[in-house]
Protein backbone atom coordinates (compact mmCIF):
# COMPACT_ATOMS: atom_id res chain seq x y z
CA UNK A 1 0.00 0.00 0.00
CA UNK A 2 1.16 3.25 -0.92
CA UNK A 3 1.44 6.83 1.06
CA UNK A 4 -0.40 9.57 0.42
CA UNK A 5 -0.08 13.05 1.72
CA UNK A 6 -2.82 14.90 1.93
CA UNK A 7 -2.66 19.21 2.58
CA UNK A 8 -6.33 20.00 1.89
CA UNK A 9 -9.78 18.91 3.67
CA UNK A 10 -11.12 18.41 -0.01
CA UNK A 11 -8.59 16.04 -1.36
CA UNK A 12 -9.33 14.28 2.04
CA UNK A 13 -13.00 14.15 1.69
CA UNK A 14 -12.03 13.01 -1.82
CA UNK A 15 -9.88 9.95 -0.81
CA UNK A 16 -12.25 9.07 1.93
CA UNK A 17 -14.93 8.52 -0.91
CA UNK A 18 -12.90 7.06 -3.37
CA UNK A 19 -12.04 4.11 -1.30
CA UNK A 20 -15.53 3.50 0.79
CA UNK A 21 -16.26 3.70 -2.89
CA UNK A 22 -14.10 0.95 -3.68
CA UNK A 23 -14.51 -1.38 -0.62
CA UNK A 24 -18.34 -1.62 -0.92
CA UNK A 25 -18.51 -1.98 -4.02
CA UNK A 26 -16.63 -6.15 -3.33
CA UNK A 27 -18.03 -6.17 -0.16
CA UNK A 28 -21.76 -5.15 -0.25
CA UNK A 29 -23.04 -7.81 -2.66
CA UNK A 30 -21.68 -10.35 -0.78
CA UNK A 31 -23.19 -9.26 1.84
CA UNK A 32 -26.41 -8.79 0.91
CA UNK A 33 -26.15 -12.63 -1.11
CA UNK A 34 -25.47 -13.97 2.27
CA UNK A 35 -28.26 -12.44 3.82
CA UNK A 36 -30.87 -13.67 1.20
CA UNK A 37 -29.49 -17.45 0.40
CA UNK A 38 -31.76 -19.53 2.51
CA UNK A 39 -29.47 -21.55 4.69
CA UNK A 40 -31.61 -24.89 4.07
CA UNK A 41 -32.52 -26.12 1.03
CA UNK A 42 -35.75 -28.17 -0.19
CA UNK A 43 -35.37 -31.59 -2.17
CA UNK A 44 -36.60 -29.44 -5.15
CA UNK A 45 -34.69 -26.80 -4.43
CA UNK A 46 -31.11 -28.92 -4.32
CA UNK A 47 -32.52 -30.97 -7.30
CA UNK A 48 -32.94 -27.06 -9.35
CA UNK A 49 -29.33 -26.03 -8.19
CA UNK A 50 -27.53 -29.35 -9.12
CA UNK A 51 -29.40 -31.11 -11.83
CA UNK A 52 -29.62 -34.07 -9.83
CA UNK A 53 -32.43 -36.57 -9.63
CA UNK A 54 -34.57 -37.62 -6.47
CA UNK A 55 -32.56 -40.73 -6.74
CA UNK A 56 -29.14 -39.72 -6.53
CA UNK A 57 -30.01 -37.43 -3.44
CA UNK A 58 -31.62 -40.32 -2.18
CA UNK A 59 -27.85 -42.46 -2.92
CA UNK A 60 -26.33 -39.76 -1.21
CA UNK A 61 -28.32 -39.54 1.79
CA UNK A 62 -28.72 -43.19 2.45
CA UNK A 63 -24.59 -43.35 1.97
CA UNK A 64 -24.40 -40.41 4.20
CA UNK A 65 -22.35 -38.44 1.81
CA UNK A 66 -24.30 -35.49 1.35
CA UNK A 67 -25.96 -33.92 5.16
CA UNK A 68 -29.27 -33.79 5.61
CA UNK A 69 -31.90 -32.91 8.23
CA UNK A 70 -35.08 -35.20 9.05
CA UNK A 71 -38.02 -34.06 10.65
CA UNK A 72 -41.23 -36.60 9.90
CA UNK A 73 -41.15 -37.25 6.04
CA UNK A 74 -39.63 -33.51 5.38
CA UNK A 75 -35.98 -33.73 4.46
CA UNK A 76 -33.72 -30.40 3.97
CA UNK A 77 -30.09 -29.77 3.12
CA UNK A 78 -27.64 -27.60 4.74
CA UNK A 79 -26.80 -25.11 2.23
CA UNK A 80 -23.31 -24.39 3.24
CA UNK A 81 -23.13 -28.73 3.41
CA UNK A 82 -23.97 -28.94 -0.13
CA UNK A 83 -21.49 -26.46 -1.22
CA UNK A 84 -18.77 -28.26 1.13
CA UNK A 85 -19.65 -31.68 -0.62
CA UNK A 86 -19.21 -30.02 -4.02
CA UNK A 87 -16.23 -28.32 -3.50
CA UNK A 88 -14.59 -31.72 -1.84
CA UNK A 89 -16.01 -33.59 -5.01
CA UNK A 90 -14.75 -31.04 -7.34
CA UNK A 91 -12.61 -32.05 -10.29
CA UNK A 92 -9.03 -30.54 -10.11
CA UNK A 93 -7.79 -29.20 -13.64
CA UNK A 94 -3.73 -30.17 -13.62
CA UNK A 95 -1.66 -27.73 -14.87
Amino acid sequence: MSSVIVTERAQLKELIETVVREVSKDTIPEIVKKATEKPWLTKEELMELTGWSSRTLQNLRSTNQLPHSKHGRKILYPRQGVMEFLEDHAIRIRD
